[in-house]
């Protein structure tokens, strides 16, 4: 079985978490559950604006994997 964009993508962004102080890192992390949970991919990409370097990198990826689920689930339809 393979693992899914999205799951991929929010695994790189967790390994880029675990430079910030741990009270960044657990609003992050919080707020990208919340936003994943939704399907929220501008939620993660105004996310990502916030930062800088390797996180908005990773932010910007999972954003285009929430966005390219989103897109696959309405062809399903």
């Amino acid at each position: 079985m393979s693992i899914s964009l999205v799951t991929e993508a929010a695994r790189a962004v967790q390994e880029e978490l675990i430079l910030l102080p741990a009270w960044d890192a657990d609003r992050v992390r919080d707020y990208l559950s919340d936003a994943i949970a939704r399907g929220d991919a501008e939620a993660v990409r105004r996310e990502g604006h916030t930062w800088s370097g390797a996180i908005a990198l990773r932010l910007f990826s999972l954003a285009d994997a929430i966005g390219q689920a989103a897109i696959r689930n309405i062809d399903e339809k």
